[in-house]
């Protein structure tokens, strides 16, 4: 899992194309500067700015300006950002060191020029990291729906799991979502008009989400939302709300408005087994809203387990398991 993974739950699929053209831009702005700065060290000569001159002479390229407008945004107070911003400034650090001996009229200083090599090979292994990660990134998203898809939410999902391994404390719920009789849509409008409806559920789906939770196409007519920090009853009753609004709200189609109803299964994400069997904790939950006449929502608390179940719930995929999740599955309350 890479160290950005984290920015998925955070950042949508335009802001990724954002971050890549930005980076791309003032990334060229600050290899034309290295250029300069290098023609005016071996000519002797004072071909730059004033400014870059400076002691702050970071805060004035446009790399600078940037990571700046970067760090002032709460979505991207991440460790990787603070690390780049800090890589800029050394290398900066090291180029003022040489600029001020070119105004001296010294000799370049070679044990500094080494230094200025060094410092911008780190900031161009961290560029380049970044930059891989927002273009690899932009195509983690659904294109029909704009979400995130199985693969990206996957990384949530891992590190949601790593996260409560860490602290005991912490709890993550999921819910799978599938929309009821979805083939119909398909087969009276057409699979232009079915992707025009995925496209208004997910953002039905969407509007209900808090900026920590995380929302992806899981496949087909799938959806499956993350929802950390979060107990099961306090979800139950989160998804009863969407479910509710979703079956309220009119899908707009070429040949009129359709309602659109959809099942969920929701159960707790566990760090104690593989991702796969809390997905299918919460596929068992929703093959029982499906049986119990669809457009409801039904759950697993793992937490009800007997000792002996929840051994046998975080081991393998099978029959048994099966019938055990079965056994524990729950309708939830309309009423809620």
């Amino acid at each position: 899992m890479s160290v950005l993974d984290d920015l998925l739950e955070k950042i949508d699929q335009q802001e990724f194309v954002r971050l890549s053209a930005d980076i791309r831009t003032v990334f060229h702005q600050h290899l034309r500067w290295f250029n300069s700065l290098n023609l005016a060290l071996v000519s002797q000569e004072t071909v730059l700015k004033e400014e870059d001159y400076c002691c702050c002479s970071h805060s004035h390229c446009q790399f600078g300006q940037w990571i700046k407008r970067i760090l002032d945004n709460p979505k991207f107070h991440h460790p990787f950002f603070l690390d780049l911003d800090i890589q800029h400034k050394n290398f900066h650090a090291v180029a003022n060191q040489l600029l001020t001996g070119l105004q001296s009229q010294q000799p370049v200083n070679l044990l500094l020029y080494k230094a200025l090599i060094e410092a911008q090979e780190a900031f161009t292994l961290e560029v380049l990291t970044l930059f891989e990660f927002s273009v690899v990134s932009t195509n983690q998203f659904d294109t029909v729906t704009g979400l995130m898809n199985r693969r990206s939410i996957y990384s949530v999902l891992n590190y949601e799991k790593n996260r409560m391994s860490r602290d005991s404390s912490r709890s993550c719920c999921i819910a799978l979502v599938d929309i009821d009789h979805f083939k119909r849509v398909n087969d009276r409008y057409g699979h232009d008009a079915g992707d025009s409806a995925l496209s208004q559920v997910a953002a039905v789906l969407l509007s209900f989400t808090r900026q920590s939770d995380s929302l992806a196409r899981y496949g087909g007519e799938e959806f499956l939302f993350v929802l950390p920090d979060i107990e099961i009853a306090e979800a139950q009753t989160g998804i009863e709300r969407v479910r509710r609004k979703l079956a309220d709200t009119p899908i707009v189609t070429a040949q009129g408005n359709i309602q659109i109803t959809a099942s969920f299964g929701i159960t707790q994400l566990s760090a104690q087994c593989d991702i796969e069997n809390s997905i299918k904790r919460a596929d068992e939950a929703l093959y029982l809203a499906k049986n119990s006449g669809r457009n409801c929502s039904a759950y697993i608390d793992l937490d009800s387990f007997s000792a002996a179940d929840r051994e046998t719930a975080n081991g393998q995929i099978d029959d048994h398991l099966h019938q055990l999740l079965a056994r524990y599955s729950k309708r939830v309350n309309s009423e809620l």
